[in-house]
């Protein structure tokens, strides 16, 4: 049987770095295309951003992020961070498909932030980062 520090962690990174990474790109797929259509409209470029896409992007990065809290889980056992990041890609993903409302998402990106940043600081404690 396979132990698990034999598995080579491919993403380069040690375990609880990329969790709040995807957290906030989840963030700038929300916010960063208001940003960018602002900033370019001042200098007199339109565009427009596929809404479609737009809440795709956010429901990917948030689902990413939770499946790396919970990778996070399995070294560090504390549940906390999992429940919060399950609510949280659960308020986005619901709110980017079933009813929409900003106050809601923003809360959700809020939760999912957090989720990621208690993860990292329990694996932070344990010494794995």
């Amino acid at each position: 049987m396979l132990d698990k520090s034999s598995i080579p962690d491919c993403s380069g990174k040690k375990p609880g770095r990329l969790a709040p990474l995807f957290a906030i790109f989840a963030f700038l797929a929300c916010n960063g295309g208001i940003l960018l259509i602002a900033a370019l409209s001042a200098l007199g470029i339109s565009i427009s951003i596929n809404p479609h896409l737009q809440a795709a992007l956010i429901s990917l990065f948030s689902l990413v992020a939770l499946l790396l809290v919970f990778r996070d889980f399995r070294d560090h056992r504390g549940i906390g961070p999992l429940i919060l990041a399950a609510l949280a890609s659960a308020i986005l993903i619901g709110t980017m498909y079933i009813h929409f409302d900003k106050l809601v998402e923003s809360l959700g990106l809020l939760a999912l932030f957090a989720a990621t940043l208690w993860s990292w600081w329990l694996n932070r404690q344990q010494g794995r980062t």
